[in-house]
């Protein structure tokens, strides 16, 4: 009986506590219950800036945040919502991950790292390198017309660097040349006193001079040989001496031993009988 009538303001309730009676403002007001209770806020500006009034209640503004947002800044009772770097959807509902897998991302950025799809080319390779994905593997090389080390940097080619590394075989020297259709290319040979396949493999020949070899043979091509090849003309005897070819017609010709030898004449020179124009004979 003794809270009715009730002794309490408005928005309050009366409850007898130890006998006596006891006003409270009912859940959701605030301020005197004897006198009246009322809501604690009806609009924004009841709130302090960076609270908003939710429901009659001031709740920070930056509830109006999504899940997964993060609340930047609060304007006039207002959150600035933002989505984190790498994460997608509305800052005010829900940000998500952009991929959760390889299978969720772009083919332009096909990995997906910590929830990021990303072209695993991005500083990948060294300057002025080009780089190309197989698969997610980004393969680094410099262009045609470079050279240099495709994951620090890649330069502009020189005759030089057709001759490093050098490409040719053992005991061979690269020299920059061209090909018959005038392109640049390296040029191997063996090196002085090898002989062999400078692609591959030049060995010491077997003599640097004609010293090295008996006296009836000749160092040509580092090799000691009879220095006859080839020399002397047709029909011609050839004697090596003196690393030398000595070419010489055999008897019975004669000519250029170095051009040819032909048989010498043998016979008598012919005559001839002729008759004059007075028309006696005479031998010619």
């Amino acid at each position: 009986e003794q809270c009715h009538p009730s002794p309490c303001g408005l928005n309050t309730k009366c409850e007898i506590i130890g006998g006596v009676p006891t006003c409270s403002c009912l859940n959701g007001y605030v301020g005197n219950p004897l006198s009246g209770c009322r809501h604690e806020c009806e609009h924004d500006g009841d709130c302090s800036s960076r609270d908003m009034c939710s429901n009659f209640k001031c709740v920070p503004a930056c509830q109006q945040c999504g899940t997964g947002a993060t609340c930047s800044t609060v304007n006039n009772h207002r959150a600035v919502c933002e989505c984190p770097k790498g994460y997608i959807g509305s800052a005010y509902s829900e940000c998500r991950p952009e991929c959760y897998g390889d299978s969720d991302c772009p083919a332009g950025r096909p990995a997906c790292f910590y929830g990021i799809c990303k072209n695993t080319c991005d500083g990948a390779c060294g300057v002025g390198a080009d780089c190309n994905l197989r698969g997610l593997t980004p393969v680094c090389s410099c262009p045609r017309d470079m050279t240099g080390d495709p994951f620090v940097r890649c330069r502009p080619f020189t005759k030089a660097d057709l001759c490093e590394p050098n490409p040719c075989g053992t005991n061979a020297i690269c020299i920059p040349g061209h090909d018959n259709t005038g392109r640049e290319r390296p040029v191997c040979n063996c090196l002085p006193g090898h002989t062999g396949n400078p692609l591959t493999h030049c060995s010491r020949g077997e003599c640097l001079s004609n010293s090295e070899c008996p006296d009836n043979k000749a160092c040509i091509n580092y090799q000691c040989v009879n220095p006859c090849i080839g020399k002397c003309g047709s029909g011609a005897e050839c004697e090596p001496k003196a690393h030398l070819a000595v070419c010489k017609c055999p008897p019975g010709t004669s000519g250029d031993a170095l051009v040819s030898c032909r048989q010498s004449r043998t016979y008598p020179v012919a005559k001839y009988h002729g008759v004059s124009s007075s028309g006696s004979c005479s031998v010619c």
